[in-house]
Order: C-alpha cells, then structure tokens, then sequence
C-alpha cells in the first residue's frame, strides 16, 4: 500500500465523567518528527505513545492534538503546593507588621494562580488512561486511512507519468537511432563543401575517422537503456509493499542525470524538446514522491 506523509485523523470518546478528543495532523519530512500537545500531567505517557505511533509511520512531521475534559471534579486530584502558598503568605505577613497594617489575606486569590496547584499524575484513573490510549488507537487509524486514501492518488498519479515518459522515451529512442547517422552526413557535407572553397585535399581515412569519432559521441543509445531501467525500477518500487520516498527519488535524481546527458551529446533540436518533456514529467513526479512515505 502506498502512503502519503499527509494525512488527518480524528477520535472522540465520551462518558459521564470524562471526554476525550485526539486529532493528528502530518505533512512531508524527510525523518519522522513527532510534536505533542498534551495536558502537562500526561508527559510521562509519550513513549507509550509514540511506540503506538511507529507502527503506523516511518517519516513525516507529526502534530498529535489531545483535549481532554474532567466532568468529574473529584477525579481532577489537584493539589496545592502548600510550601509556597506558606511561604508567600508568611512573607506578606511579615511585610504588613513592619509597616503597622493588620494583614487579612484573601485565599481566593490562590485560585486564579495557575502555577501553585499541581495535578498528581500517579492518581490518574486507570480506565482513564486506558480510554485515552483506546481513543488514540482510534485516531492513528482514521489518520492512516486518509494517508492511504491520499497515497492511492499519488500512485495513480505517478504510474501514470511513468507511462507516459515511457512513450516520450521511445519517441527519443527512435530520433537517437537516426540521429548519429544524420549528423555524420552533415558535417561530412559540411567538409566536403569547405575542402572545395579552399581548394584542398585530405587523407580520406583520417575525415572518416574523424568524423566517426563525432558521430560516436553523438550517441545516446547507452543514455536510453539506462532511462528504460530506472523506468522499470520505479515501477516495481511502486508495487511493492513498504517506505517508496527515499528510493523513488534516487531513481528519479539519476533520471535527471541521464536525460540530461541526453540532452547534451544529441545536437538535435526535436530530441532536445522532448527531453524537455521528458525532464518536465520527471519534476511532477518528484513533487509527488516528496509526499511519499
């Protein structure tokens, strides 16, 4: 199955004293990049986590989203960090005798003090925990699905360009045959046709020789072969099972190389356009790859 680094999933799970929500959200990288946003309480959870995750991803930038709601306040086990409440209120005590006040504090103020109260993990309801990994479970396979339906898209997409170039690649293949035969004959006119303005004799074997020696380098036929088995070799990588990004741009990035070659030693300007073509299905199809897992 073909996967896309993209992809979205989503989870809910409700009950009487609790809701839960997970969302992950994932584009293109090249090495598998993990982001989590989670209550603080549930830090220690993660590796759990993400081993769940592994078995679903290789590569990508991943963001995984948890909102989880206490309907239940009894089960919130938060706690206040009373050495510091102690010391703070203590302090200001001190600080209202040395000034002659009376200090009244007012403990409601310790309420909308975020950093004094501290959630005890240890506490955390067990069928909790196991409905958070349940509905991550969930997510991660909503996420993979619509990586899967994404990746489906890619792999039409490219087999369908590879087709194509295979086509742009036999019309070169047929322009190379006559290419090197025809350039010989030109620069043999051309020659022949300088010999006679100059009024001048040469050792025929050595113009042959010469000539020949231009014409060998004219073609490309080794150029072709090449692009024909990096052709096939993205084929069956397609079809096959597993990680296809890294490999599918390698073979991509010699292609490059080769029809650039090509393109190169020809001297012909048909077979320069279509290589233009040929270079120009070759780009779509690393766009693509770069969104391949």
């Amino acid at each position: 199955m073909t996967q896309s680094m993209t992809g979205y999933g989503q989870a809910s799970l409700q009950k009487e004293s609790w809701s839960l929500n997970w969302e992950i959200k994932s584009v293109n990288s090249r090495y598998l990049d993990i982001k989590w946003k989670i209550p603080p309480a549930l830090f220690y959870l993660q590796p759990g986590w993400e081993k769940l995750l592994r078995r679903h991803a290789v590569r990508g930038r991943v963001e995984l989203y948890l909102d989880m709601r206490i309907l239940d306040p009894g089960m919130l086990a938060l706690e206040l960090d009373r050495a510091v409440a102690g010391a703070m209120l203590e302090e200001l005590n001190n600080f209202a005798r040395s000034t002659g006040q009376e200090f009244k504090p007012d403990l409601n103020i310790l309420l909308r003090m975020q950093s004094m109260w501290q959630e005890r993990s240890s506490s955390i309801n067990q069928v909790l925990l196991q409905d958070m990994q349940d509905c991550l479970e969930q997510a991660l396979l909503d996420w993979n699905t619509s990586r899967e339906q994404e990746g489906a898209q890619l792999f039409h997409d490219l087999r369908s360009r590879l087709r194509n170039m295979e086509s742009i690649l036999e019309n070169l293949q047929g322009l190379a045959a006559e290419n090197a035969g025809r350039r010989f004959q030109d620069l043999r006119s051309r020659v022949d046709r300088l010999l006679a303005e100059m009024d001048m004799e040469v050792d025929e074997n050595r113009l042959f020789q010469e000539l020949g020696f231009i014409a060998d380098r004219l073609d490309v036929s080794e150029e072709i072969t090449r692009l024909q088995a990096h052709l096939n070799s993205m084929h069956q990588l397609l079809e096959k099972p597993g990680e296809k990004g890294r490999k599918l741009d390698f073979f991509l990035q010699e292609a490059f190389r080769e029809i650039n070659t090509c393109a190169n030693k020809c001297q012909n300007t048909e077979m320069s356009t279509i290589a233009v073509d040929f270079k120009t299905e070759l780009e779509k199809c690393r766009e693509q790859a770069q969104n391949l897992e």
